[in-house]
């Protein structure tokens, strides 16, 4: 679908810069307490983090290639069950009582149309054996009805979607945060997403259900917010006890240049086309592989980040896309 040519090129946090390319933190957001996001998860695979959605006391929302192993030209490889780990019920990371909030894995799940080339259908699963912490609790999920009234506010500006993570916090990722940041943007339109990035986007199948755009000046996803919540404050449900927190998204990409970008909002999945293969997972019915997950080049494994020295994959695309990608905590 996209060319193939790829760049390997390491370099320190400090002195960054690079091209278009898929990645994942949040960039303009404020400093957030657990109780502003408690669906809000922290997953770690191995030495890298992404970001997680607790859907129920014990199941978590993630982005399939948060899970995936191998080296970015390489097929597909899922995370065992027992490199996964969960953290939920805190918003501050790999402090003194870090392990409090600690949940063990049972499983995980891709699903089987994952592609890394383009990143269709980045979304996966992960059952905990042993329940989300007190403080934590689900998120409602969108449908494909409440999505209809999510599109219909698409490029009006209202800055009714919540992003949070624990990714970069500025636009060129040489800042980290072991507090959870949260921050407003506003829907973007299919079209209008599709126009900026062009086959990267509009090149994929049925890619209004599949993806979803938001943007906000200066405020955006960045590296390490992979898999984390996009949240709509449905005004329907205002009064409920959540004020109307509806999942509509899992972070998936954003342009390389920078986060944050003005020209390329960030790319989500969107969770209203999974509820039926969500709802097969956790009723038993959802493979404990991906093997016909599509492969190849393109959309590279974990970016790993130790200190400051980090390992930036850089692919010369028609639209270079940088997915938000796991990163190694300091300290790890």
């Amino acid at each position: 679908m996209w060319g193939k040519y790829l760049i390997v090129a390491a370099m320190s946090l400090s002195s960054f810069s690079f091209a278009a390319e898929k990645e994942a933190r949040v960039v303009g957001g404020s400093d957030a307490t657990i109780s502003q996001a408690p669906w809000q998860a922290f997953v770690r695979i191995g030495n890298n983090f992404c970001g997680g959605v607790i859907i129920s006391d014990f199941w978590i929302l993630t982005a399939a290639h948060c899970l995936d192993t191998a080296g970015s030209d390489d097929p597909f490889s899922l995370a065992s069950a027992s490199s996964v780990t969960v953290y939920t019920g805190t918003a501050e990371t790999f402090n003194a009582n870090f392990s409090d909030f600690l949940s063990e894995v049972d499983a995980v799940y891709v699903h089987g149309g994952y592609s890394k080339d383009s990143l269709e259908n980045d979304i996966a699963l992960v059952k905990l054996s042993s329940s989300v912490h007190a403080n934590a609790s689900s998120v409602v999920l969108a449908d494909t009805s409440v999505q209809a009234n999510v599109d219909a506010t698409g490029n009006q500006g209202l800055g009714d979607l919540r992003l949070s993570g624990w990714g970069f916090t500025d636009t060129g990722r040489t800042t980290s945060t072991n507090t959870l940041q949260i921050a407003s943007l506003s829907t973007v339109l299919d079209s209008t997403c599709a126009s900026a990035w062009g086959a990267t986007v509009s090149g994929v199948s049925s890619y209004q259900n599949k993806f979803f755009c938001a943007q906000e000046s200066n405020v955006g996803a960045c590296n390490g917010d992979s898999g984390g919540p996009l949240i709509w404050m449905d005004p329907n449900r205002a009064s409920d006890a959540d004020n109307g927190a509806t999942l509509v998204g899992i972070v998936s990409f954003g342009v390389n240049a920078q986060c944050a970008s003005s020209t390329f909002p960030d790319v989500y999945t969107q969770v209203s086309n999974y509820s039926d293969w969500i709802g097969a997972c956790q009723a038993g019915n959802c493979v404990n592989s991906s093997s016909n997950t599509v492969s190849g080049g393109g959309g590279g494994g974990a970016i790993h980040y130790y200190l400051s020295v980090f390992l930036l994959l850089i692919l010369m695309l028609r639209r270079e896309i940088t997915r938000f990608s796991p990163v190694l905590k300091r300290g790890m």
